[in-house]
């Protein structure tokens, strides 16, 4: 049985102390053989996959939700779903990917918690809801966003917006406009290519992450 993540650590230091990814790598001699220890249950050989990538994991979601505790709590979540889904981890063979995506997810998850969002995006509405150190940063990307929509073609921005700031369906959108629901979508996905790219230009390359969740843009 595990009761906290933490419990299992060689370590013993919260994740933000502990040693690089890179510096502990090289103790995972076989990770395809430690992969199968611990979904035979071996607490101590998960021990030293946790020390050797928490740091790691520790580092990428606060980059995004900036806030140390609720980022350690997010990483202990993400090793905890790790260990219950043990048994399949012997078919795994990219665990950095694998781990990657689980990062990814369960990053994107607590974004749209905070953000509160339900399906359509107000700027004011939800820069209150996110911490006081990224209201302003939310602002100023959406200014950015806002005026990369600006820049797409008539038609395009007016899909786009039908879709994202009224929240209606290809369908719908198809049937309001006259055009078919294939090219509603082709307009969509170009807008979305567009906008990625301009997010990309004028920013850097963490806080934009915000956007793309509300603006529903991954």
């Amino acid at each position: 049985m595990i009761f906290f993540i933490f419990s299992l650590t060689t370590s013993g230091q919260p994740i933000s102390k502990r040693a690089n990814t890179l510096e502990l790598h090289g103790n995972l001699n076989n990770e395809k053989e430690l992969l199968c220890r611990i979904a035979a249950g071996d607490q101590r050989a998960f021990s030293l996959l946790v020390d050797t990538y928490a740091a790691g994991i520790y580092a990428h979601v606060l980059t995004y939700i900036k806030e140390p505790a609720l980022s350690e709590e997010i990483t202990q979540d993400i090793f905890l779903k790790i260990w219950y889904l043990r048994a399949s981890l012997p078919g795994i063979n990219n665990f950095p990917g694998y781990l990657h995506v689980i990062t990814r997810n369960r990053t994107i998850s607590e974004l749209r918690k905070a953000l509160g969002r339900q399906g359509t995006a107000d700027v004011t509405e939800t820069a209150d809801l996110l911490t006081p150190s990224l209201q302003l940063e939310y602002r100023q990307l959406s200014d950015i966003l806002l005026r990369g929509i600006e820049l797409l073609p008539p038609r395009r921005r007016q899909v786009f917006r039908m879709s994202r700031f009224e929240g209606m369906s290809y369908e719908r959108i198809a049937g309001e406009l006259g055009i078919s629901k294939g090219t509603v979508n082709e307009h969509m996905v170009q807008a979305l290519l567009f906008l990625r790219s301009y997010l990309k230009r004028h920013t850097d390359n963490a806080v934009p992450l915000l956007l793309l969740l509300v603006y529903e843009l991954l």
